[in-house]
């Protein structure tokens, strides 16, 4: 084999030499071909797995969607036929007697209610006054500083609009 003097120069190499170079280049090695098919092969199982999951995952789903969907239609014919039955006399003079029933389960649910309320705030933890005093004060001087921001942003834009129209400025007006 010669040696290169240009960059540009072809290299010369002998007729063995090229025809070990076209069999090294188009005859991969066995070794990376075989560790390639087995890494293949692992990728397609887990792939595999994971189609499998989520098929089961999918059919799931679709059965809850199903028993959903019938739970609402039993539901729905229920109120249909309620609504379609004839109201008898019998039916009448029951129908007056529930709105009794209806206002003392009211006044119990209001009681249960008003319990249910007072135990909540009883869990609450209250701040103490310091605290109180000291929250109360960041809020009363964010409202003053945006206060000034807009009353700022309205004495400017008032300015530049009476400018615009040729007429002296007067705030507040």
């Amino acid at each position: 084999m010669t040696k290169r003097k240009d960059k540009k120069a072809p290299i010369k190499i002998s007729a063995a030499e090229a025809e070990q170079v076209e069999k090294t280049v188009e005859q991969p090695q066995p070794d990376v071909a075989d560790e390639v098919t087995v890494e293949q092969a692992s990728v397609d199982a887990v792939a595999d797995e994971i189609v499998v999951e989520d098929a089961a995952v999918e059919e799931q789903a679709q059965q809850q969607v199903e028993e959903k969907v019938d739970e609402k239609q039993d539901s729905d014919t229920k109120e249909v036929k309620a609504k379609q039955k004839p109201a008898t006399n019998a039916k009448n003079d029951k129908d007056k007697k529930k709105p009794a029933k209806k206002e003392k389960k009211e006044r119990k649910g209001l009681k249960r209610r008003t319990k249910e309320t007072v135990s909540e705030l009883k869990k609450v933890i209250w701040p103490k006054f310091p605290e109180v005093v000291k929250k109360t004060g960041v809020v009363i001087a964010v409202v003053v500083i945006f206060a000034v921001v807009l009353l700022a942003l309205d004495l400017l834009l008032g300015f530049a609009s009476s400018a615009l129209m040729g007429k002296p400025y007067v705030p507040f007006s």
